[in-house]
Order: C-alpha cells, then structure tokens, then sequence
C-alpha cells in the first residue's frame, strides 16, 4: 500500500497580525488617553485668570491701553477686560441676587482678567506676575487661586508621572509580545528555513523574505489598531449614549499631537516587526537540524 502524504499546512498570518494590532491597539489607547487628559489639563490651567484691579480714579482708556499692552507678552493667551457695572453683575449674580440694590453705596473698580497658556500656568510664575503688577502705575490689587493652582498642578505632575511609567511598561510589554508573535510565526517556517539552508541559499536571501513579510504583517496592523482606537474614542461616543464623558474629553485633544504620536507607534511596530524577524530567522539558521524537532 502507498503511503499517503502528509501535507503540511501553509503557516497562518492570522496570529502575527491579530498580536500586533492588540499590541498597536494597547499602544494607541494609551497614547490617545494621555493626550486627551493632557488637553483637559491645559483646559483647565487656561482658565486659571490673574485678576488686575485699579485705583478708583482711572479711568477705562487708561486700563484698555494696559490691556492691550499685557495682550503683547507671550505668555498670554487671552485678556477680559471687566467695567465696574459688569463686574457688579457679576458679583450679584454669584453672591447676592439682590446686590444691585446696594449700588449707591457700593464702587467696584475697574479690571482685567489675565489667562495665561498652560506651560506658563504655575504658582511661581503666578507670584513673580502679582509681585510685579502690584508695583505698576494705578494698580491697587492684584489676585489669583494660589491654593487651587497649586494643586491642579501637583495633580497634574502625578499625572504625569503615572502615565510615564505605564506608557514605559506598555512598551516593554510590546517588545515582548511582539518578539513572541514573530518568533512564533518564523517557527512554523523553521523547516523550510533549514531546507533553503541546506540547498546553498545565502543567510541574506532566506531572511529577507521573512523581514518582508512581517514588515507586511504590521503595515496591516496598523490601519486596524488605529480604527479600533478612532472607534472607541470617536465613533461610539459620537453616534452612540455610551462613554458620553469622551466627548468632553476629546475636545481638548491636540490632533497635531495625536498624528505625530500616531506615527511614532507606526513606525516602532514596524521596525520592532523587522528586527524581530531577522533575529528569530538568524537563531534558526545557526540551530542544527536535530534540534528543530
């Protein structure tokens, strides 16, 4: 009787490609979630005002002049200019709704209220200003949210730091499983890879297919980690009443950022992908042949 064959199965690209878009996925859910939460922050650092208040007797061409001055230092990022009946308003509306019957006995001055940008939005810098402003011609007080920006911002670093540390890990979390995905990929190869070895094929001519392939494999990837991301971020909250919080937060995202971080991941799974083949092909051409089964 004949002996039938066994044919051995074509290795699947499913696994290699699946482990890299979970590992781009992971990568890019990170990365979107610490830009996101880096915006808010800055959202809320920018809304942090140092308030300039003026003596009685200037008048409002004085303080517009020095609004417009102000409005010229790179560390701001928007000015509001307050008139006495507004700031009445104002001061009705959050204290007492019936302050506007106190008007005859009551003056508030005149004043501005500064927004910095968040890289300047600290409570050094903040003192250095109010010490300076409180010096100026015709300023009679100067005031911000010490206690509260000091602590958005001693928030914020821990953050910071956090993020850093988990963003560390994730990557190293992927250097692994994408050297796992690739070597187990380039193991159901390994007889073939011995096979073109032993016909006399260059080491260079049996690896660069291989390079080739899961450089290939990780181009697939990520389109399909990116839309997983977009999806989760962008297309459930928008068309859907799940995770509705992630419409506030992704209002604050930098895309700008976003699409530099995103091809940072691109190409770390790429190169990561290339490497990773090349090492675990070249540990199988230095293996004797006993020892690939």
């Amino acid at each position: 009787m004949e002996e039938k064959r066994v044919k051995r199965k074509k290795p699947s690209a499913v696994p290699s490609i699946l482990s890299l878009t979970a590992v781009m996925f992971m990568m890019g859910l990170l990365g979107t979630s610490w830009l996101a939460f880096k915006g808010l922050g800055n959202y809320w650092l920018e809304t942090t005002s140092i308030d300039i208040y003026f003596n009685d007797d200037v008048n409002e061409s004085f303080v517009k002049n020095f609004q417009k001055a102000v409005e010229k230092k790179p560390w701001v990022k928007s000015t509001q200019f307050v008139s006495k009946e507004q700031a009445m308003k104002e001061m009705g509306d959050k204290y007492d709704p019936n302050f506007m019957n106190y008007v005859e006995t009551v003056t508030l001055p005149l004043s501005i209220e500064i927004y910095p940008k968040a890289e300047y939005a600290k409570p050094d810098f903040f003192v250095e200003l109010s010490a300076y402003f409180k010096q100026q011609e015709n300023v009679e007080d100067v005031v911000f949210q010490q206690n509260w920006l000091e602590s958005m911002t001693e928030n914020l670093k821990k953050i910071q730091i956090a993020a850093g540390s988990i963003t560390l890990i994730l990557c190293l979390i992927a250097i692994v499983l994408i050297q796992s995905s690739v070597r187990l990929g380039i193991f159901a190869n390994r007889h073939t890879i011995k096979s073109m070895q032993l016909v006399g094929a260059t080491n260079g001519f049996i690896v660069r297919p291989f390079i080739w392939k899961f450089v290939g494999y990780a181009l697939l990837a990520i389109p399909l980690s990116f839309t997983l991301v977009w999806l989760l971020f962008w297309g459930i909250p928008n068309n859907t009443d799940f995770f509705p919080m992630l419409k506030t937060i992704n209002a604050h995202i930098d895309f700008k950022q976003l699409g530099i971080f995103s091809l940072s991941i691109a190409i770390f799974g790429v190169l990561l992908a290339a490497i990773s083949s090349w090492m675990s092909t070249r540990k199988f051409l230095k293996m004797k042949i006993e020892n690939l089964y």
